[in-house]
């Protein structure tokens, strides 16, 4: 126990990472897509060239960011630097969808591209005014998400949001109150899409 508190604040930085939006987001688009496929053979090679397309440009960007020194790290610390991120962010799924719907994406993985600009987007409101946990919103939408899909037996994936929340608490990047707002952002709008879009 003296070594896990000696330690805590690496533990949080590994958990941040871990279970950072990119990388949380990349898992539960593609267990979805799966999940609601009438043809998984197909939608893998969907998500091969679909997921890096998301993920990596947006990622390429904040990195140079960081290295010109406008961002203190990709998960955008400061409130006040996340605004032209988040719109550039935006644009790129907007792009996204546009090119998805010309060459008859399946509409499932739409309907997931959709969920995520409405979260970022939502966020971002947010944000103009007040700071927020994106990786509380993330991690809480991932895990809604889970146990309408699974049911019950999957409530041990509930632990990651406290978990999460913990971690963003230790490395002082959020207090306690942005960490459950950013949560229940996430938990609500998951709640409306797979209620909506999915379920359906």
């Amino acid at each position: 126990m003296v070594r896990i508190q000696k330690h805590d604040k690496a533990i949080a930085r590994w958990i941040s990472h871990i279970i950072s939006p990119h990388i949380v987001g990349v898992i539960l688009t593609a267990a979805i897509a799966w999940q609601y496929s009438d043809n998984p053979g197909s939608i893998m090679w969907w998500l091969v060239g679909l997921l890096p397309l998301l993920v990596v440009p947006p990622l390429v960007y904040l990195m140079w960011l960081v290295h010109k020194g406008q961002l203190a790290d990709i998960y955008m610390p400061d409130r006040e630097s996340r605004l032209i991120p988040l719109v550039v962010l935006m644009l790129w799924l907007v792009f996204c969808m546009g090119l998805m719907y010309y060459l008859s994406a399946p509409v499932v993985l739409l309907a997931l591209v959709l969920a995520a600009a409405v979260l970022i987007g939502a966020l971002g409101l947010v944000t103009v005014f007040w700071k927020i946990s994106f990786h509380g919103a993330a991690i809480s939408a991932a895990v809604t998400t889970t146990m309408m899909m699974a049911g019950s037996s999957a409530w041990p994936v509930m632990l990651l949001v406290p978990l999460v929340g913990w971690a963003r608490v230790r490395l002082k990047r959020h207090t306690l109150r942005q960490v459950v707002y950013g949560s229940l952002v996430g938990a609500l709008l998951a709640l409306f899409f797979v209620q909506k879009l999915l379920v359906q």
